[in-house]
């Protein structure tokens, strides 16, 4: 059954009392996903890392853990995700050694050249023009650095039929990957896996 339109809203963008119960969910079921695309990036110690569209902030909290970052920035297009995400990585933002911000993917607040490692999970349906979105995350990456997106495609039945296209647009794993290519990127590979039902991909690729 489709998702109803107002549900699917708020997983866009969350607002309210409801956009904190919808985090939480988000945070639960899409936990495999990021840390798999966390493992796919190959953290090590001194890396900075940009998570865009960072939601929960539980990402960055694990790859905190992980390694020994030099920097870790998420940033999300909802107020609430953000304040939520400073609230879960307390200890960390009071140690300077993450930060959250409220901004647009398509104008990220960071100078260029600026990380070694970024990731996007499941944001990219939301993007009416992916140029913009990946144009940024080129730009505040390092040369040599790697960007990561996670999503589901328009192979998947099950998104298509249980998320309403007025909101989601699915692209195709063709799609994503070319247009990382007009972006500038290299070295792009994705790796497909069906968890719990889903069929995610992980598409990675390298600012040369």
């Amino acid at each position: 059954m489709t998702k109803p339109e107002f549900i699917a809203r708020q997983s866009r963008c969350p607002t309210g009392l409801l956009g904190g119960v919808v985090a939480r969910v988000m945070a639960r079921e899409t936990r495999a996903e990021n840390r798999r695309a966390l493992d796919l990036l190959d953290l090590e110690d001194g890396d900075s890392l940009l998570d865009i569209g960072c939601g929960h902030g539980e990402t960055l909290r694990y790859a905190d853990r992980m390694v020994r970052l030099s920097r870790g920035v998420g940033v999300d297009f909802s107020g609430v995700m953000v304040r939520l995400a400073r609230k879960r990585n307390r200890a960390a933002v009071w140690d300077t050694r993450l930060s959250f911000h409220c901004a647009d993917s398509a104008n990220l607040p960071s100078p260029n050249n600026r990380f070694s490692k970024a990731l996007s999970v499941h944001t990219v349906y939301f993007w009416s023009g992916p140029a913009a979105h990946l144009a940024e995350a080129f730009r505040i990456l390092i040369h040599g650095g790697r960007f990561l997106l996670c999503y589901r495609s328009s192979a998947d039945a099950r998104a298509l039929k249980d998320y309403p296209d007025t909101i989601y647009r699915f692209p195709s794993v063709a799609e994503v990957e070319k247009e990382l290519a007009k972006a500038g990127f290299a070295s792009i590979q994705t790796e497909t896996a069906d968890i719990s039902g889903r069929l995610t991909h992980w598409t990675i690729s390298r600012r040369i």
